[in-house]
């Protein structure tokens, strides 16, 4: 033992010293030793990215890695066939998206407490904050003190779903949907359990989570998938030209069998864009398994129809995501998710480093002009090329 602990010491010494250097250097050299830091950071994630697709070794494509995308991103956008001049790359994403906002104001956003307070104080219709839960206890708000999650859990109305999310998180995971489905019975994302088992699933995690109030969505859109909430991505960014924020794209997530009790694309639901003038829904496609990407007109577990469908109140979340983009324009580049319910649209969520795939695999986002001049502007993209066309509405 204390042999870990010299060499511990010793690699702390090491870093000091290393990091002492560099605040030595000039500024110039010190934003070029930061950013090899950030790029390398980045490179390891994207590595974590490319394991996790569980595919034989035959289906990699390591020569677009030095240009920045995993191999599961070449099979998404078909890039051998298309060429990658008007796509952003995974590197492009998780290096230089995540730097175009300030991290203070990243901090405020990413945090779903903070966002919660936010979009309350600026009066942006957003789901229901019912409290904080942390070690072991809930803080109802807007009560004083905290109750023992056994006890919390024993308050719930049969029949009402709350849920229990990370503070900071995404892709779905560290979400509980509970449910008090029987006087002596609690649905956690499906499961039903007794009040231990449900409460000892809540404590074995380890970060403070939101408790928010479920909502029902919209009959229409709860026929496309009942078992999961479906919400809707729309992804905004500032007009260089104008300053005013504009809708570059929208997709309806939808869930499935694989994916569950969520609608997350990284977990096998789908992506179908909404044609931002009318509303209407095009094709829906998910990740690829393997090396064919599936394109569907209606949902592969329902039945349901898709392709030609109409999101209700879509004059109304068009306007509802612009307001907030316009209210909140020092963040210029976020990603709302909106959850449709019988009376009008709610914001569920707002991200800055909204995923690509879920959007570019309909169409490129350097194909826009005016989304192309915002990433030139912030440092993500190359200058634009004569041939950069509008976007269209339906998939190459």
């Amino acid at each position: 033992m204390t042999g870990v602990r010299a060499r511990l010491a010793w690699s702390r010494a090491k870093a000091g010293a290393v990091l002492r250097r560099v605040r030595r250097l000039p500024r110039r050299a010190r934003h070029k030793v930061r950013d090899a830091r950030l790029k390398w950071s980045a490179i390891r994630k994207l590595a974590k990215r490319e394991r996790e697709w569980e595919v034989p070794l035959r289906m990699r494509r390591p020569r677009w890695w030095l240009r920045g995308f995993l191999s599961r991103s070449v099979v998404l956008y078909d890039l051998d066939r298309r060429g990658a001049g008007e796509y952003i790359s995974d590197l492009q994403r998780v290096f230089r998206l995540k730097r175009m906002v300030h991290p203070l104001l990243q901090d405020v956003i990413n945090n779903k407490l903070t966002t919660h307070l936010l979009l309350g104080t600026l009066d942006v219709r957003s789901a229901k904050l019912l409290g904080v839960f942390w070690r072991g206890a809930v803080h109802a708000f807007p009560t004083e003190g905290r109750e023992p999650i056994d006890q919390y859990l024993s308050g719930l109305e049969v029949g009402q779903p709350v849920f229990f999310k990370v503070l900071a998180g995404a892709e779905g995971k560290n979400l509980f949907k509970v449910q008090r489905s029987e006087p002596d019975g609690w649905a956690v994302n499906g499961e039903v359990l007794d009040l231990d088992a449900a409460s000892r699933v809540l404590k074995a995690q380890g970060h403070p989570m939101v408790v928010e109030e479920g909502l029902e969505q919209h009959p229409k859109i709860n026929e496309l998938f009942p078992d999961s909430v479906n919400t809707i991505r729309v992804l905004t960014m500032l007009d260089v030209r104008t300053q005013q924020p504009f809708i570059v794209m929208a997709v309806q997530r939808i869930g499935t069998r694989r994916s569950r009790h969520v609608d997350n694309w990284s977990r096998g639901g789908l992506s179908a864009r909404i044609d931002v003038a009318t509303g209407q829904l095009g094709q829906a496609s998910r990740l690829p398994g393997g090396t064919e990407l599936e394109w569907f007109d209606t949902h592969p577990d329902t039945g349901a129809p898709i392709r030609g469908a109409e999101v209700p109140y879509w004059p109304e979340i068009r306007d509802m995501v612009l307001h907030s983009a316009r209210i909140l324009s020092f963040m210029e580049y976020v990603g709302w998710d909106i959850v449709v319910t019988p009376d009008g649209p709610v914001v569920l969520e707002a991200n800055i480093n909204t995923g690509m795939n879920v959007l570019q695999v309909h169409q490129p986002l350097l194909s826009d002009a005016r989304a192309r001049a915002y990433y030139v502007e912030r440092g993500v993209a190359p200058e634009a090329s004569d041939t950069v066309q509008p976007v269209t509405d339906e998939p190459v």
